[in-house]
């Protein structure tokens, strides 16, 4: 018995021709859309934000505590900019910086805190972020003892401890003590330290031992 040839089916379904036809504009349409919203810049790849503040956590330290949390995220990250920035440069109606080492400080390096400046603060640490691994860590934690505000100063006591986990084998990597810090506000509405005051509390090493061993 011969096998009937059928000859193939044709889709003369108008409905199929018709969801065929619509499935292919839709496509065309989608594209259309695609390459219309990537000429606006949808697909592009955008340019960041200028930051309002400098870079590593800075804030407009517009409060006298914002000064000590960009000093705290200053020395964690160990951003010598951001470091200098919490300190008065003697512009804008705020005394000039000064520095009151700690008895210990005094006795060790007398004649170079004798003529301490904000440049003085930046070089000792700038000389101690650079000895530094890798892998190192450093932290400021500050226990509040006391505080007074007025209109344009501020003064704030603390303990503290300052981890620095340098490259000198000789020298400890953590400083305890008590500081002080006399802030004031300049004529930008700027808050900074303009006097600080390091007090010796406990047989560790003081933060002035720092200054004066990591000066130069």
């Amino acid at each position: 018995m011969k096998q009937r040839l059928h000859a193939p089916l044709r889709d003369a379904s108008p409905c199929r021709r018709f969801v065929r036809t619509a499935g292919r504009s839709a496509f065309a349409a989608v594209i259309v859309i695609l390459a219309g919203a990537g000429g606006c810049g949808l697909f592009e790849t955008r340019t960041p934000e200028n930051p309002t503040a400098p870079s590593g956590g800075f804030t407009s330290a517009t409060e006298p505590l914002t000064v000590i949390t960009n000093l705290q995220l200053a020395v964690e990250q160990r951003d010598v900019p951001n470091y200098v920035l919490c300190f008065s440069d003697g512009a804008a109606g705020v005394p000039a910086f000064t520095f009151v080492p700690s008895s210990e400080g005094a006795a060790q390096y007398a004649s170079l805190f004798q003529s301490w400046t904000i440049t003085s603060e930046q070089e000792y640490f700038q000389n101690l972020t650079v000895r530094v691994k890798a892998t190192s860590t450093s932290s400021l934690v500050l226990t509040q003892k006391s505080q007074f505000f007025s209109s344009d100063s501020a003064q704030l006591e603390y303990d503290y401890i300052l981890t620095f986990e340098h490259t000198d084998p000789s020298f400890p990597t953590i400083a305890r003590g008590n500081l002080r810090f006399t802030l004031g506000r300049n004529g930008n509405n700027i808050w900074s330290i303009y006097r600080w005051t390091d007090f010796k509390t406990t047989n560790d090493t003081t933060w002035s031992v720092f200054k004066g061993k990591f000066s130069n």
